[in-house]
């Protein structure tokens, strides 16, 4: 034991010399980056609101979905939204050009949702996704500057790839993230908070599984009590309000949803789970489906492991994050914003405790991560990014490890 505590140390020692990624080019990079990314708007919005080339859309395509739902949802009933018809309508209402494909964006989101997204049904839809996009963003930064306490580092969090994706898809995951990263930072001293944003966050409830069991084993009672109780009023006030028939509608939505991924006629490609990436190579069910629940098991030992005994918080915190993404079979590109939280965390910690060997590259490779189903075509039939979060996965646990048998050492 005291041959590898030992060992660690050397290669801590060893990488927290000098290296390549200094602050200077990680800031370098960072604005490069932000360069890159206001031209590729920029370009963007000239050909589709200018040029208005055809087929070509303005960013945050998939807001209108969100929008189109809110819309129904107020001069139909609460259940309308679930009728793909009626929503196809209003969609097409709103973005004609959506005539082009034979497709429509269901709406899949639990009746308690609807709450958050009434409001913008009484905007335009023009201004509605200006708000919607420009607010998720500014909530997101925000929330990753109270999360990230190494100052150097803010400018590449805030230049993470994720935000683009979704800027670019037009999806909710910068406001479920936000409020994520704000629980989490705020767990310890106002638990009550952290549990009502956890509350919301089960709004998208794959993303939420892994968080009870976190709660429960660091025995959070307060915050687990204001996460119940949050989803419970919700739910008790979605169906004193909208009545029964939209959760039966949500639920017939849902195993279509499930049927399109096990069938393989969903975006599988941009599926960064460990399902869809079994499936891309064997076909089947049953292989995807027991690999896929190996490593979820093994997540979930992760989440055990982390929360059940002290640790550094960042540490416990990314690992409940990765975790959290590698659990459900279904998952979007857009949701790997959520990676951002845990690659602040990991990079937090590893500034201020010494770096591994190979861990700013790894750190790396996961912030270039979002990007990969939008600079590869769907014909590769392969799907890198279940890895990718194994990686960070064993990262934070390896982390935990080291951390415990220091202090067990230094007790000693």
């Amino acid at each position: 034991m005291a041959t590898l505590q030992a060992a660690a140390r050397r290669i801590r020692d060893d990488a927290s010399r000098s290296h390549w990624l200094d602050a200077s080019r990680l800031r370098l990079y960072s604005c490069v980056a932000l360069a890159c990314y206001a031209l590729y708007f920029g370009i963007w919005l000239f050909r589709a609101c200018v040029l208005k080339v055809p087929g070509v859309f303005a960013p945050g395509g998939d807001f209108v979905v969100f929008w189109s739902t809110a819309k129904l949802a107020l001069s139909s009933g609460a259940a309308a939204p679930y009728d793909l018809g009626a929503l196809r309508h209003v969609e097409l209402s709103a973005v004609p050009g959506l005539a082009i494909g034979d497709g429509v964006l269901p709406w899949l989101y639990p009746p308690m949702s609807l709450w958050f997204v009434l409001p913008f049904g009484l905007l335009p839809y023009g201004l509605a996704t200006f708000v919607f996009l420009v607010g998720g963003v500014a909530w997101f930064a925000w929330a990753l500057c109270r999360t990230l306490s190494w100052r150097d580092a803010r400018l590449a969090a805030v230049a993470f790839p994720g935000i683009v994706v979704v800027l670019a898809t037009g999806q909710n995951s910068l406001w479920l993230a936000g409020c994520a990263g704000l629980a989490l930072t705020c767990l310890r001293s106002r638990p009550l908070l952290a549990g009502v944003l956890l509350g919301v966050v089960a709004m998208k409830p794959q993303l939420a599984l892994m968080v009870p069991v976190a709660l429960l084993c660091a025995r959070a009672w307060r915050a687990l009590g204001a996460m119940v109780f949050t989803t419970l009023v919700l739910t008790v006030a979605s169906l004193l309000v909208f009545g029964s028939e939209p959760f039966a509608a949500f639920l017939r939505n849902a195993a279509m949803a499930r049927e399109s991924v096990e069938q393989g006629s969903a975006l599988m490609a941009r599926m960064p789970t460990v399902f869809a990436s079994i499936k891309l190579i064997s076909g089947g069910l049953l292989l995807p489906y027991a690999i896929h629940g190996l490593v979820a098991a093994a997540a979930l030992a992760s989440v055990v492991y982390a929360w059940s005994r002290p640790c550094s918080f960042a540490l416990r915190a990314a690992v409940l994050v990765v975790a959290g993404l590698l659990v459900p079979a279904y998952l979007y590109d857009y949701d790997l914003v959520f990676l951002g939280l845990a690659i602040a965390w990991l990079g937090a910690h590893g500034h201020r405790a010494g770096w591994l060997r190979g861990e700013r590259e790894l750190l790396v490779l996961l912030w270039l991560m979002p990007l990969w189903s939008h600079v590869t075509g769907p014909e590769i039939g392969f799907q890198p990014l279940p890895l990718g979060l194994m990686l960070a996965l064993a990262l934070g646990v390896w982390r935990i490890r080291l951390e415990r048998m220091d202090k067990a050492s230094f007790n000693a």
